[in-house]
């Protein structure tokens, strides 16, 4: 038996397609007519029996009832105008008027995309203190706000989705989805920044910055695919230029980069464009109201002292001396910053290391049996950072003057005291961050400065801290997810390849 069309009354006369949209098909509003609707889905069948014959006889109802009444009845004259009539048509309850414009059906994609994104922020980000969040962590609030229309960002955006899944989820099979759609992302990204108009887009600026947080997430490259991200990136800012910068969105975008530029500077120990006067003026006003922002500021400086180290030529004392000098007076103003910092007292408790939820089972171990418990996430990122980049430079310079001062023993010990305060400080941060309800944004921001702090501890061969950080650095990242181990000095095979090339900015 055929199947009954349930088109509207105009396309089955035509006997043309109908699309079916209700209340008036969009084959009706193309073709300029006005839909006359549909007949119901369930028509009345009635069964007429007669003296004389045993059958019954079928009566259908009309379905002429039912064309227009999807339209507006005309008007008629109202009680209100004597001459008019006394009779008044009403219109039905929830009837959409004909001319009003039909509303597109949300694809269950886009509801699926929103959903995801929902669940990416929720394991991301800290479940509390949203309004101190640092810039590059606020920068992931406004994924649900951006428009939809720039494909590179959704399919970053759904292949980093999938990722944080995968991860949360210990998902195998989601994170060989993930990786399908982080293919897809990279495909769409390149077609992007060969064009000159979408290179500097900062949709495709946001998604490349996505892609860095997938490496994060799932990398299987051992940090190379994140230091390349990262070097994209500071060739499109370099394409842009500094003045291009300006709006909310872009100057978040700005301040994430920088971190990644500054974490990779670390591990590399070469400068980036980065600290030159003219992108350092990018940020100089909110330098002067954002502590965070104004501590980065320091610390991008210092890859650049670190590279200048390196590059010393045996025997150049004068060189080896500006490099003291200059390196002491970056100190001097970090440690500024830190008393304006803690103007009215710190900003944390101290806590039992087992009073931060979720550590415990990341890391038994009580080497560290008090840590930190900060007022605000902000805080504690400020406060991490300022001791990592403090226990980097500090190392270096005391190297420095080692080699090329002669130092009293009691300026040796005081030395060595600070450097083992900025190392145990950085530890005693982390259980802090690796808390359940602060999100995986502050687990992957402990990851490096574990790894300083190793390379201290290895220096003093302090054998007991040096499998505490390891220990939390492994179960920090994802516990069983990688086929191998991930090392904990990801770019140290890199770093005689960027230092002795120009290319890597």
């Amino acid at each position: 038996m055929p199947k009954r069309s349930t088109g509207c009354f105009e396309c089955r006369k035509r006997k043309v397609r109908c699309d079916e949209a209700r209340p008036e098909c969009n084959t009706c509003l193309r073709r300029g007519t006005k839909c006359p609707g549909y007949r119901p889905l369930q028509s009345f069948i009635l069964h007429k029996f007669e003296d004389q014959n045993e059958r019954p006889s079928l009566i259908k109802e009309d379905d002429n009832r039912y064309r227009y009444a999807n339209h507006k009845a005309p008007e008629e004259p109202t009680s209100a105008d004597p001459e008019r009539g006394v009779v008044e048509y009403l219109q039905p309850p929830g009837r959409r008027p004909s001319g009003a414009p039909v509303l597109r059906q949300v694809s269950p994609i886009a509801i699926e995309r929103v959903q995801h994104v929902g669940e990416l922020i929720w394991l991301y980000l800290p479940r509390s203190d949203a309004h101190t969040l640092p810039p590059p962590s606020a920068l992931m609030l406004t994924l649900p706000q951006l428009p939809a229309t720039s494909d590179v960002l959704l399919a970053a955006v759904d292949a980093l989705s999938a990722a944080q899944l995968a991860v949360a989820n210990r998902n195998y099979n989601l994170v060989n989805r993930s990786r399908s759609l982080y293919g897809t992302a990279l495909s769409k990204m390149m077609t992007a920044i060969q064009s000159p108009d979408r290179a500097v887009e900062d949709e495709t600026l946001l998604a490349t910055y996505l892609l860095t947080l997938y490496e994060v997430f799932v990398g299987i490259t051992s940090g190379h695919g994140f230091f390349y991200h990262v070097q994209g990136l500071l060739h499109l800012l370099k394409q842009r230029g500094p003045k291009s910068f300006g709006s909310r969105l872009n100057m978040q975008i700005f301040h994430a980069i920088r971190y990644n530029s500054l974490s990779i500077g670390y591990h590399v120990r070469k400068g980036s464009m980065l600290d030159t006067d003219e992108w350092m003026a990018v940020t100089a006003k909110a330098a002067k109201v954002d502590p965070y922002v104004g501590l980065i500021d320091i610390c991008i400086r210092i890859p650049r002292l670190l590279e200048r180290n390196d590059r010393l030529a045996a025997g150049d004392q004068q060189s080896a001396d500006k490099l003291i000098e200059d390196s002491l007076a970056l100190a001097s103003q970090a440690k500024q910053w830190f008393a304006n910092f803690e103007k009215h007292g710190p900003r944390y408790t101290i806590a039992d290391v087992d009073e931060f939820a979720g550590f415990p089972e990341i890391c038994p171990d009580r080497t560290f049996d008090t840590a930190y418990n900060f007022y605000a996430f902000g805080a504690g990122i400020c406060y991490m950072i300022y001791w990592m980049s403090l226990l980097i430079l500090q190392s270096n310079t005391f190297k420095l003057l080692m080699q090329h001062r002669k130092l009293e023993p009691k300026d040796m010990y005081l030395w060595d005291r600070e450097l083992g305060s900025y190392a145990n400080s950085s530890c005693r941060c982390v259980p802090y961050n690796c808390r359940t309800d602060v999100g995986y944004v502050g687990r992957f921001g402990s990851l490096t400065p574990l790894v300083v702090a190793r390379k201290y501890f290895e220096a003093k061969k302090m054998e007991k801290e040096i499998r505490w950080c390891e220990k939390v650095y492994e179960n920090a990242r994802i516990p069983g997810l990688y086929s191998t181990p991930m090392p904990m000095e990801p770019l140290k095979s890199m770093q005689r390849l960027v230092q002795q090339s120009d290319r890597y900015i």
